[in-house]
């Protein structure tokens, strides 16, 4: 935006920007997307590995209301300290996004519950961000448009911190899950036929059980070969046992 004459009334009351050419805009979204990959490459692996995901993600999240309060008043800023202020604003900005979204990504994949639900839940999470991406822009226009209307140039960007602001506070309340191992989806046979047989069997359900294991065990009789022989055997053993036992569901 073209620099403003029109003296400030503060608090909230001034206009103008910097009237930068668009090459220099430009270098500096370069250099944008530089300190970024550092931050996301270099910085954020070491602070999360000791203070945790939810902890590093807090800690930016309650910065971002305080950056959105302070941007717009870099114009207000006399001219030879203006760049070092927007040095300092963007290397804040691209830190704090460069941690916040991969710790959401690893606290989103560490509270599903089963792999069956991270596709779910990671398609659901890149629809809502980017239906903000796309509505967000389109009330920051309108908004900015308002505000300098009424001569306030930061109505959009304390909006802004106004919304980072209630993101903050629900911060507060969350809580990081531990790192979840899942079991395979599939189990072989012989972990299938290794696992404890079911003690509360009533009456029914153990004649048919014995009855699939002398048929089984004679199979396997009939073929010494088998792997699997002795485990049948010791099967068809434990189903007798119990049979002997009070038909009653054991508790």
């Amino acid at each position: 935006m073209p620099e403003s004459n029109t003296p400030p009334s503060l608090p909230f009351k001034f206009v103008g920007g910097f009237a930068l050419p668009t090459k220099f805009i430009g270098g500096i979204l370069a250099a944008q997307g530089f300190i970024q990959m550092i931050a996301t490459m270099v910085v954020f692996p070491i602070v999360s590995r000791r203070l945790g995901s939810l902890a590093t993600y807090r800690m930016v999240v309650l910065s971002y209301p305080l950056l959105y309060l302070a941007v717009p008043y870099i114009t207000l800023v006399p001219a030879a300290f203006r760049m070092p202020a927007v040095c300092v604003v963007i290397v804040w900005k691209v830190t704090a996004q460069a941690f916040a979204f991969p710790s959401t990504n690893i606290m989103l994949a560490n509270s599903a519950p089963s792999t069956k639900v991270l596709g779910t839940l990671n398609g659901v999470a890149s629809s809502a961000a980017s239906g903000c991406r796309a509505f967000g822009p389109t009330v920051s226009g309108i908004l900015q448009s308002a505000g300098l209307s009424m001569g306030v140039l930061g109505l959009p960007w304390w909006m802004n911190a106004v919304i980072a602001g209630l993101g903050a506070v629900l911060s507060l309340f969350m809580i990081e899950e531990k790192r979840r191992t899942f079991n395979p989806e599939k189990e072989t046979e012989e972990t299938r036929a290794a696992r404890p047989l079911p003690l509360a069997l009533d009456a029914s359900e153990m004649d048919h059980a014995l009855v699939a294991a002398e048929s089984l065990n004679a199979s396997s009789e009939s073929h010494v070969s088998t792997p699997g022989s002795p485990l049948l055997t010791r099967m068809s053993l434990d189903i007798r046992r119990n049979a002997r036992r009070d038909s009653r569901p054991l508790i």
